[in-house]
């Protein structure tokens, strides 16, 4: 039996805050300079890894509400493929629009990472059943439900904290 959609909502939720609040915690416990140390391959910094999650969340979040139209009503008969995320590649190249700016600092990033953390959060909260099961949105790996998107809010934070690891460790 398919968990309820509050268990399901609340298990979203808590899954994204805890990874959220581990990245914040990570970029508030290095220095300004770890933050903004460009790493030699050319990646991103600490602190525009930072952002780039937070913009990504808000844009995510968006979705979510409906604010940003992405979603559709899933096809007649659409049912949820459990195992779509086992086809997310290693690597993705994201949209110009969640390319973070040069020169973010560590603060700017934590400030954006809180923000955009209340707003997900919010924004998985207000799902209805209805919405979270019966819209999808097509990603490069497979058509998801928005209780998909909202997983997926989470295992973004989680991919990005190894990068976030690497960056500092590049310094």
């Amino acid at each position: 039996m398919a968990p309820s959609h509050q268990k399901r909502t609340h298990e979203n939720v808590s899954a994204f805050r805890s990874v959220s609040e581990a990245m914040i915690a990570v970029l508030e416990r290095s220095n300004d300079a770890a933050a903004t140390h460009a790493p030699a391959d050319g990646a991103w910094t600490a602190a525009q890894i930072g952002y780039h999650v937070a913009i990504t969340d808000d844009f995510l979040a968006g979705i979510l509400t409906g604010s940003i139209p992405k979603s559709v009503p899933a096809p007649s008969g659409f049912q949820e493929n459990p195992n779509v995320f086992a086809g997310v590649p290693a690597k993705i190249t994201t949209f110009e629009a969640l390319e973070p700016p040069a020169g973010m600092t560590r603060a700017e990033a934590v400030a954006k990472l809180r923000e955009s953390t209340a707003q997900a959060v919010k924004a998985i909260e207000g799902l209805s059943e209805d919405r979270a099961s019966g819209h999808v949105v097509e990603f490069p790996f497979g058509k998801i439900t928005l209780y998909q998107l909202s997983e997926f809010l989470g295992g973004h934070v989680l991919r990005h904290q190894q990068q976030l690891q690497r960056a500092l460790a590049s310094v």
